[in-house]
């Protein structure tokens, strides 16, 4: 991508894989550790009123199409993953997704203004003729990218607390 050429799906299955094994080892590792450590119960915080700790990760990924994201659900697995890695299954890490929705001019104006940036602007027409929309999928939240940044997370923290997350 830095000498302006996309990837290929071939390129990208095996990497995708690799994002969703290591977050789910991460999540594995923070369960461990609030376990050794002791932290407090779902329960214990709700008596002292502290906002219980979620574990998680989040990714930073364009995931243009459905089958990438598909990959990254655990609900489709490629064929190239190494053999030492096993993509857990969907229902082992939910998976959300955050669609920054933004038109075309306002995208490559924000292109055009970053510096250093491996994704060149010129990459950005095969992006958008690759892209497939995520907005009627399950587990998506769709945000403006042309709305503040105090009103996005405000629209994501909302859509996740009612949408997704199970009652503690």
């Amino acid at each position: 991508m830095s000498r302006g050429e996309p990837l290929t799906d071939a390129d990208r299955e095996p990497w995708l894989e690799i994002i969703r094994t290591t977050a789910h080892k991460t999540v594995q590792a923070q369960i461990g550790t609030q376990l050794d450590s002791g932290e407090a119960s779902d329960e214990e915080d709700l008596k002292s009123h502290r906002e219980p700790r979620r574990l998680g990760v989040i990714i930073a990924c364009s995931a243009l199409k459905h089958t990438y994201r598909e990959l990254l659900r655990g609900a489709k697995q490629s064929e190239v993953l190494p053999s030492d890695l096993v993509s857990p299954p969907p229902h082992e890490l939910p998976t959300y997704f955050l669609y920054m929705k933004g038109d075309k001019e306002v995208l490559m104006d924000r292109m055009q203004k970053r510096k250093g940036h491996f994704m060149k602007a010129k990459m950005l027409e095969s992006q958008l003729n690759t892209l497939e929309s995520p907005e009627n999928e399950d587990g998506v939240v769709t945000v403006s990218i042309e709305w503040s940044t105090e009103h996005q997370v405000k629209e994501i923290q909302e859509a996740l607390e009612e949408r997704f997350y199970e009652p503690l």
